[in-house]
C-alpha cells in the first residue's frame, strides 16, 4: 500500500487493534502493524520515529476517550464517575494499563486529564499535595487491578483449557491451605473476589480510598 494511502490516525487505530490481538504489550511490534496495513514497516517511520512514539500516540488516543463528569456534582461523585470512566476505557482496550505504564504522560490530553483530577480535589478544599497524592494512589490501584484481573483471566483460560496443569494445582492448593489452616479471612476474601465482578471490585476499592481522603481532610 503506497504511503499516500495511509494516514497517522489510521496507523494508530490499526496499532490498537494489533495490540488487542497480542498476548502482552511486549508482543506488539511495528512490523505486525505494517503487515496488517499491507505496507513495508519502514513506511511507518514516515509517521512515527520509533516504537515508543507509536505507543505514546496509542496511549493518547485511549486517553482522549475518557469523558469528564459534570463539574456541578460534588467532588466524590465527580471522582467516582471519572475513575469509573477510566476503568471502562482501560478494560475495553486490552493491555491499556501496561501501555500507560510504558509511556510518558507528556501530551496535552493526558496532562489535562491529570490536571482535571487534581483540580477536583483542590476545589473541594484539599491541598495540591493531597490532590496529587490521591490521584497517584487511585491510579496505582486502578492500573494494578486491571493488570491483575487481565492476568487472572489468562490463568483461568489456560486452566479451563487444561493447558497448564501446574496452574490448576496452585489454585487447588489455595483452597486446600486456607481450609486446612483455618485461614478464615483468606477464605472470605477468595469467596468475595469470586462473587464480585471486576467493576464491583474496583468500585469497592475506590470507595475505601475516598473514605481515607475524607478522614485525612478532617484529621
Amino acid at each position: 500500500m503506497p504511503k499516500s494511502k495511509i494516514s497517522r490516525p489510521q496507523i494508530i487505530q490499526v496499532s490498537l487493534k494489533t495490540l488487542a490481538n497480542c498476548q502482552s504489550l511486549d508482543q506488539f511490534s511495528m512490523r505486525k502493524v505494517a503487515t496488517t496495513l499491507q505496507i513495508d514497516a519502514s513506511t511507518i517511520y514516515w509517521y512515527f520515529e520509533s516504537k515508543q512514539a507509536i505507543l505514546q500516540a496509542m496511549a493518547d488516543e485511549i486517553a482522549a476517550q475518557i469523558s469528564f463528569p459534570d463539574a456541578n456534582l460534588d467532588w466524590k461523585t465527580q471522582l467516582t464517575q471519572l475513575f469509573n470512566n477510566l476503568f471502562d476505557v482501560y478494560t475495553t482496550h486490552p493491555h491499556t494499563a501496561e501501555l500507560m505504564i510504558e509511556t510518558i504522560p507528556s501530551s496535552e490530553v493526558r496532562l489535562a486529564l491529570m490536571n482535571h483530577i487534581i483540580g477536583i480535589l483542590v476545589d473541594a478544599g484539599f491541598s495540591e499535595t493531597q490532590g496529587s497524592a490521591a490521584m497517584s494512589t487511585i491510579d496505582f490501584f486502578l492500573t494494578g487491578l486491571v493488570i491483575d484481573l487481565s492476568k487472572e483471566r489468562q490463568f483461568r483460560t489456560e486452566i479451563n483449557d487444561k493447558q497448564a496443569a501446574y496452574l490448576h494445582e496452585q489454585v487447588t492448593q489455595i483452597h486446600q491451605i486456607t481450609h486446612d489452616e483455618h485461614l478464615v479471612h483468606m477464605q472470605n476474601s477468595v469467596k468475595s473476589r469470586n462473587s464480585e465482578s471486576a467493576k464491583q471490585q474496583f468500585e469497592a476499592g475506590l470507595k475505601l480510598i475516598l473514605k481515607g481522603l475524607v478522614a485525612d481532610k478532617e484529621g
